[in-house]
């Protein structure tokens, strides 16, 4: 018997005594979730360190950090779109027990993430020259951003390798791998944040390129871990089979892709815009980086959503699969109300120690008020994110990635932005109009998701 033949067969296996597709589904949630939640939680301590430590060398640093991740994040969202339409595709074979469609999903999912993290990082660099002014009036935020994003865009090439494979990871239920990866990024990148920018080593005087030069090494030691787990993994012919590119296969995960990567572009344009009010309003500096800081803090919260999302992406996806539609539909509804609850105590938790965890995090006195108000006011909206995100996952599991995209489009451009601009510039509130407008669009986003997952008409999606 041929290698191929043994590793089609041992794929077939796994999917039948899948835990994912066969017996508790309690079960099933908890072995994709709890490794997610620490996941997620991981890139969420990042960031928040990310912030601490810019703030040790000013607000106007926090302020670029903030700014410029933003920026980052826009181009990350091609390849995270990516990673969406990887899991529908390699979840939906994989519960199907199709290896060979398992595996050219994975491996072209791989070839498309390498092109473009190479396309990515030249716009980031050339957007650094000539882009980060419009989102500053200050020359010292403008002059700090763009010294950040020309190291960190470097980030990009290595992220698109490791996002990839740790999507096809979760596909197929390994949610463990990727929590190794991650946390030893995670452990590399703040220990990087504190000796380069406090300690100045191993060169000093690095300021903010410090915290990018860490994001940077943190992600190249992350995808060689990546590639060494998926060498070792069922999934390893895909590492034979990156090339020829086969184009039904690329634009398959594009077709699946491009909309949850419009969502998230729509998402991040309108940060943009909202940076542009905060910046026309009152103590503009102060007010990015409360935002800044806010989101930071707010991560804490979303983040396990995030991995709830994805838990339930994987499980909704091999279901659908394994022609399992009443059990898919139960995963959804049952991950969301563990979203839900979470939710209601964790934003009970940001509402009581918003003043707390503002001053923990700035010394400056605007930027630690507007950063407490941030955090009251969203903590209202935390249970209907929940139910935003979670069920989103859900949806995009199923390959229905286009009802959320319109969903987020019309949230944000059409609620979030008049309002925040009404609140904050017309009517004089500061940013505290902008976190109104906020909390105000998540709740509908929340309860739209759910009607829209309520409805079933995502069943038939194909892929």
């Amino acid at each position: 018997m041929s290698r191929s033949q043994i590793d089609a067969n041992k794929g077939s296996t796994q999917n039948k005594d899948g835990v994912l597709i066969e017996g508790s589904l309690w079960n099933a949630i908890w072995v994709m979730s709890w490794p997610l939640m620490l996941t997620t939680i991981c890139s969420s301590l990042v960031g928040l360190a990310d912030v601490k430590v810019a703030g040790i060398l000013g607000s106007a640093q926090q302020a670029a950090v903030g700014i410029s991740e933003q920026v980052l994040f826009l181009y990350m969202i091609f390849i995270m779109a990516t990673g969406i339409g990887t899991t529908a595709l390699v979840s939906r074979a994989f519960g199907a027990a199709d290896h060979q469609e398992t595996i050219r999903a994975t491996a072209q999912s791989i070839t498309l993430s390498v092109l473009m993290g190479l396309l990515l990082t030249l716009g980031s660099l050339v957007f650094a020259k000539f882009g980060v002014s419009f989102f500053s009036t200050s020359p010292d935020v403008v002059s700090q951003s763009t010294s950040y994003l020309l190291v960190y865009s470097f980030y990009l090439i290595p992220f698109s390798i490791t996002a990839i494979i740790n999507a096809a990871f979760r596909a197929i239920g390994d949610s463990k791998t990727p929590l190794v990866i991650v946390g030893t990024m995670t452990v590399l990148n703040i220990l990087g944040d504190y000796l380069t920018v406090i300690y100045g080593w191993p060169i000093p005087g690095l300021g903010v390129r410090g915290i990018a030069v860490s994001g940077v090494l943190a992600s190249c030691v992350g995808s060689l871990l990546a590639i060494n787990f998926l060498a070792k993994s069922r999934l390893r012919a895909s590492l034979s089979q990156l090339l020829p590119i086969d184009l039904t296969t690329i634009r398959r995960v594009v077709n699946i892709g491009l909309p949850s990567g419009l969502q998230r572009l729509g998402w991040a344009l309108s940060v943009f815009v909202l940076f542009f009010i905060l910046a026309r309003g009152q103590h503009p500096t102060e007010s990015i980086a409360s935002w800044t800081i806010g989101m930071r803090l707010e991560g804490l919260v979303f983040m396990p959503l995030m991995a709830l999302s994805m838990a339930v992406a994987s499980i909704v996806g091999q279901n659908l699969g394994a022609k399992q539609v009443d059990r898919a539909i139960k995963a959804g509804w049952h991950v969301t109300w563990i979203g839900v609850w979470l939710n209601i105590l964790m934003g009970t938790g940001m509402f009581v120690f918003s003043n707390l965890l503002a001053r923990e995090m700035s010394k400056d006195p605007y930027t630690i008020l507007y950063t407490s108000n941030y955090l009251r006011i969203n903590s209202f909206c935390e249970p209907f994110l929940a139910l935003g995100m979670v069920l989103s996952g859900g949806l995009q599991g199923a390959g229905d990635t286009r009802t959320p995209m319109w969903i987020t489009l019309f949230c944000h451009w059409v609620l979030r932005l008049p309002l925040a601009y009404l609140l904050v510039i017309t009517l004089n509130m500061g940013p505290n109009g902008a976190w109104i407008s906020m909390s105000a669009s998540c709740m509908v986003m929340g309860l739209l998701t759910a009607w829209r997952f309520q409805s079933k008409g995502w069943i038939k999606t194909e892929v």
